[in-house]
């Protein structure tokens, strides 16, 4: 498999077309008057720019990637109005101005103690107050936790967790949108970053190269059997702490084929079993329950 990495020069090129104050205000003035596409003479008037030249330089510059020009007028594209959700989120902006002290986050998986969560620098953490084991790190915006009580955080963070492992488990990029393209480490010379090397799953994008590692268990937890599984044994996931579902995150697992490649995982809750055989791409191909 091969990763395509976005050109540095390619990437330089996007980051220009967004370095100059007066584009910046048209994709802003667009975002603000968005219900409707706005002619050329009404967009230069809500900028506020007298010359015209100057202003039709800098609004075709943003066209096509960030504005769509049509018959009706001007609107942002999707790319356009993903710059003004960048902004908004305080993702680049506001990451050292909100921290979150440690809050009781549930139990740990390791050891059965205490696991605390905090804010900082634009990540959340949740790790074990007894065995110093790290749980898990992930960013997370900072308009997510902005105006958050603290004792909620875990709760946001195990939730906004579950949409990210959906989104990379059903295929996309965390970070660019792009397609992403799963394997499982096991019997490879790939590194293992899951506590568990037959528990690893590695997504790379296709588009911009992002490389990230999963538990099987978190991949494979929106899948059908999975989840009518844990909510008959009284678990919903969307009420629940990901890093607590110790069934489904540190299963028996088995490798069951080499070529092809084929895992297979038991899932054990109240003496009931959930049996989960999946492919080289971490994709679920068979499930019984007994």
């Amino acid at each position: 498999m091969t990763v395509e990495r976005l050109p540095a020069a390619e990437l330089d090129a996007v980051f220009g077309l967004l370095a100059n104050e007066l584009r910046i205000e048209i994709i802003r003035t667009l975002w603000e008057q968005q219900e409707e596409p706005l002619s050329f003479t009404d967009l230069q008037s809500l900028v506020d720019v007298r010359d015209s030249g100057k202003f039709n330089y800098h609004l075709n510059v943003l066209v096509p990637a960030f504005v769509e020009r049509s018959e009706d007028g001007y609107a942002l594209t999707h790319a356009g109005q993903h710059v003004v959700g960048a902004a908004v989120s305080g993702r680049f902006t506001e990451a050292d101005e909100i921290t979150v002290d440690d809050v009781p986050a549930g139990e740990c998986m390791f050891c059965g103690g205490h696991l605390s969560a905090r804010y900082e620098g634009g990540d959340v953490t949740v790790d074990c107050d007894d065995c110093e084991d790290l749980v898990t790190r992930m960013p997370i915006p900072p308009n997510t936790v902005s105006g958050l009580d603290p004792e909620n955080l875990p709760a946001v963070f195990s939730r906004h967790l579950l949409t990210l492992t959906n989104q990379l488990s059903r295929g996309f990029c965390k970070l660019c949108q792009g397609r992403v393209d799963s394997s499982l480490t096991a019997l490879s010379s790939s590194e293992s970053v899951t506590f568990r090397p037959s528990l690893d799953v590695r997504f790379d994008c296709r588009a911009c190269g992002d490389r990230t590692h999963l538990n099987v268990g978190g991949v494979v937890m929106d899948h059908p059997a999975v989840t009518s599984f844990l909510y008959d044994h009284g678990i919903d996931l969307r009420r629940s702490y990901v890093w607590e579902l110790t069934s489904l995150l540190d299963p028996e697992a088995t490798v069951a084929s080499e070529d092809p490649l084929r895992l297979r995982l038991v899932v054990r809750l109240d003496g009931d079993e959930l049996e989960l055989t999946l492919d080289e791409t971490a994709t679920v191909v068979d499930h019984t329950r007994g």
